[in-house]
């Protein structure tokens, strides 16, 4: 009996002992096969560019090569609602849009060209036309220029003597004029204008991009670049009329114009406590006048503050700046009738990032895309009592988010 239980324990210790080298072995092999990840590429899905194509619909831009086309929400919807998607034809990152019309547009594609967009006539499909059917049917057309001119960042389309033109600036600091003919759908161009800084600042990032142009009247654009330089041309010509840095002690280069009537607005980045992000001048015929300047920070301990896109709008009589920035903030910032800026407002809209925005006159709706998709009814400010108009001080306008999705 006593023989029998002696060799029932040895063969249990025996089993114990394989189990434990088989755990052993088990756990050994395991971290052997283990899956090896391997970095195999990032998406930068972030906005670069943003623009209203009409009174329903805007594109959003981005780095990802893709286009993305929303509309205001409608009853019961929650947000902008995704209508459309696009990609450029090169899978290159959107770093330039202007539209034309509400059915033409221009982006970047390449080094060496633009793509022109346009959407099919409803009227000409063969299937009804839906609104929100994904795709809807755009063609394309890509225009080539000279390769050292590099990658367009900034476009805009204008009229001047009856005749259209399309504009871009460059990454190389070059500007294209374009004739554009048949209903906006010929791109050619006609001048090739170098429009880099004799004296660029002195930044540890030397660029030369041409990042934004704005059309100001009578055949007049205003370029803003990476060089600190504004520059005034005079459009079929290409003659500069004015050069002006924005800036006499900039350290970084300009991110982004807004024009209202004849308020110009140029957004860089700070550097330093004394710095400013933000500048606002008086454009006369050649002339670019210098006036108020105020930095949109927070964080007061930041060493810099990157001041992304800006939009101007007239709201209750009164020039409005809105702008973003770096710590995913939109700001609202009032031109004051001596030239001055104002900040009223500020409100998060996204994470740490600055945002593409654009502004609608024709349905006073903002909208603001870095990766999340905001849009924002713009109300007048509140009234004030006129007894009391002189002692209070300036009302920011009302900016209304559209609501989130019940849970």
């Amino acid at each position: 009996m006593r023989d029998g239980l002696m060799r029932a324990l040895s063969r249990l210790v025996l089993l114990l002992v394989v189990a434990c080298q088989h755990t052993a072995l088990a756990q050994e092999a395991a971290v052997d096969v283990a899956p090896v990840l391997t970095p195999a590429g990032t998406t930068y899905p972030y906005a670069q560019q943003l623009q209203w194509l009409d009174s329903g619909r805007f594109i959003v831009g981005r780095w990802d090569g893709s286009m993305t086309f929303f509309r205001p929400p409608g009853v019961g919807e929650w947000g902008p609602m995704l209508t459309d998607v696009l990609r450029t034809p090169a899978n290159r990152g959107v770093e330039m849009m202007a539209v034309r019309d509400s059915r033409t547009f221009v982006t970047s594609n390449d080094s060496a060209s633009i793509t022109l967009w346009r959407e099919r006539d409803a009227a000409l499909d063969d299937e009804p036309a839906l609104m929100d059917r994904l795709p809807r049917t755009f063609r394309y057309e890509n225009f080539t220029y000279d390769a050292d001119v590099g990658m367009a960042n900034s476009g805009v389309f204008l009229t001047q003597a009856n005749r259209e033109y399309l504009v871009t600036g460059h990454e190389n600091g070059f500007v294209l004029i374009w004739s554009a003919t048949r209903q906006g759908r010929q791109l050619a161009v006609l001048k090739k204008l170098d429009v880099r800084s004799p004296n660029p600042i002195p930044s540890p990032f030397p660029l030369w991009n041409v990042r934004d142009i704005v059309a100001w009247r009578d055949g007049i654009v205003i370029t803003g670049a990476e060089d600190g330089d504004l520059v005034m041309l005079e459009v079929p010509r290409g003659n500069v009329l004015t050069r002006k840095r924005y800036n006499a002690s900039a350290q970084r280069g300009i991110n982004g114009l807004a024009l209202l009537d004849d308020h110009l607005v140029a957004v860089a980045c700070s550097v330093g406590a004394s710095d400013k992000n933000t500048w606002l001048f008086r454009v006369r015929p050649a002339e670019l006048q210098s006036q108020g300047s105020v930095d949109l920070k927070q964080d007061l301990s930041l060493p810099q503050s990157f001041a992304f896109r800006a939009a101007m709008a007239s709201v209750g009589g009164q020039p409005h700046v809105f702008a973003t920035t770096q710590e995913g903030l939109l700001w609202t910032v009032l031109v004051t009738p001596d030239g001055q800026l104002q900040v009223q407002a500020v409100s998060s809209v996204d994470f740490p990032i600055g945002e593409a925005i654009d502004y609608n006159p024709a349905t006073s709706q903002l909208a603001a895309v870095g990766v999340l998709v905001n849009l924002f009814n713009v109300g007048a400010p509140a009234s004030v009592n006129p007894a009391r108009r002189k002692q209070a001080p300036p009302q920011a306008p009302s900016l209304r988010r559209e609501p989130a999705p019940l849970h």
